[in-house]
């Protein structure tokens, strides 16, 4: 999907009095789930999908080694299981802080590059600069009782600090401290639901809105247009922020349940396509969309092809004029064609659901998959490393 680079009609940005930007971390993540989907860029497309602890865990997203690339932490009660790398397995640090009841924030709060936790009862924050039990290492009062609070480096300093939101107008605090807050923001909509991050990577980070399953970027806290329109996932996704890939720019991650019910590992690629089969339907089916047919004269096509990306060490279309001349060799008609390389840690077995969540966070692809005058399809798909290919070719009509 193309990145829109217009806005939604009624997106405006009021502003009162110009604030320093805002890199935002803090609160855990909406919603119930445990498979996570990120994506790196503003092309509406998932780079990286992985399963992480339990559906009904509390997470958090933050910096927990200081390396730049942010990942995920699980709260179970009052004790936090930091994972370095995004990916399941087992967490890296395991940590004991403050009561099972606590309201906690995460942030920088001493500009050591690494987040930590504080914990908020009240308009009383309990600071902590470690992952590790013990005392807060300061205490400070602010705001009132109850004020929804977002966290960032509001200077561009290096360090987190406190922001609170009162329906649609932000007080911004560039210190640890009390007191009146240095910069007053009035940003969208009182109801609107709003992300904070530095979306382009020049330390000036800005406000986002989503509406549905549309983000509305901006790239300077300011009036005006947003930068970037981008529609990703699904509304019922909880969205949250991180930069996944440690290049200094923030984008967006969704928290959904498990789409597909978990199965035994697949023996063979050929079983991988047959899965993923099973899944175009079970979506389909779940919309009250007829099934499409599996048709075994076109997946050497398709095969091919994913072979093809193999050898360019990328992703890319056929030629339509080889998509059209396949499909009738094997007595279809040519209609569409899918193509998405998934990654796997070293030694584990490709899963076809991580390809099928990436089609289906998509709108042009989930589009497809749900297409109700395709009858047929085809997917073959190659293993290579570290990497699944796949290709999907749909028809409307085959004999």
């Amino acid at each position: 999907m193309t990145v829109r680079r217009t806005l939604a009609a009624g997106l405006t940005l009021g502003l009162l009095l110009v604030a320093a930007p805002a890199a935002g971390k803090g609160g855990d993540l909406d919603g119930e789930g445990d498979r996570y989907h990120l994506t790196n860029g503003w092309a509406g497309v998932t780079h990286l999908s992985f399963s992480y602890g339990r559906a009904t865990d509390i997470v958090y997203v933050g910096n927990w080694n200081g390396r730049g690339t942010d990942s995920l932490a699980v709260r179970r009660d009052a004790t936090y299981h930091f994972r370095n790398s995004l990916s399941g397995g087992a967490a890296d640090t395991v940590v004991t802080y403050g009561r099972a009841g606590d309201v906690v924030l995460m942030g920088d709060w001493d500009g050591d590059g690494v987040d930590t936790p504080v914990v908020r009862r009240g308009a009383q924050y309990h600071v902590k600069n470690s992952l590790r039990g013990g005392d807060a290492d300061e205490v400070i009062t602010y705001g009132r009782p109850d004020d929804v609070v977002l966290i960032g480096d509001w200077d561009g300093d290096g360090t987190d600090t406190l922001g609170v939101r009162r329906e649609n107008v932000y007080h911004l605090k560039n210190s640890i401290s009390g007191g009146d807050a240095d910069s007053v923001v009035t940003y969208g909509r009182a109801d609107d639901e709003v992300l904070v991050g530095d979306w382009d990577g020049r330390r000036g980070d800005s406000l986002g809105i989503r509406r549905g399953d549309v983000f509305h970027i901006k790239n300077s806290i300011s009036g005006g247009n947003a930068d970037i329109v981008m529609a990703y996932g699904n509304e019922g996704d909880a969205a949250f922020v991180g930069d996944w890939d440690g290049n200094g720019t923030d984008s967006i991650g969704l928290r959904s349940p498990e789409r597909y019910p978990a199965a035994p590992p697949v023996g063979s690629m050929r079983e991988y396509d047959e899965r993923m089969i099973e899944m175009i339907n079970a979506e389909r089916l779940s919309r009250g969309i007829g099934p499409v047919r599996a048709w075994p004269e076109l997946r050497a096509a398709a095969v091919r092809q994913s072979q093809a990306m193999v050898e360019l060490g990328r992703i890319q279309h056929a030629a339509w004029d080889t998509i059209s001349s396949e499909a009738r060799a094997a007595g279809c008609s040519p209609a569409s064609e899918h193509i998405v390389r998934t990654w796997q840690q070293r030694g584990e077995t490709p899963d076809p659901r991580a390809a099928m969540d990436w089609y289906m966070n998509s709108e042009v692809h989930r589009s497809g998959i749900l297409n109700p005058e395709y009858r047929y399809v085809a997917t073959g798909s190659v293993e290579a490393g570290n990497y699944a290919y796949n290709t999907q070719r749909f028809s409307r009509a085959c004999s």
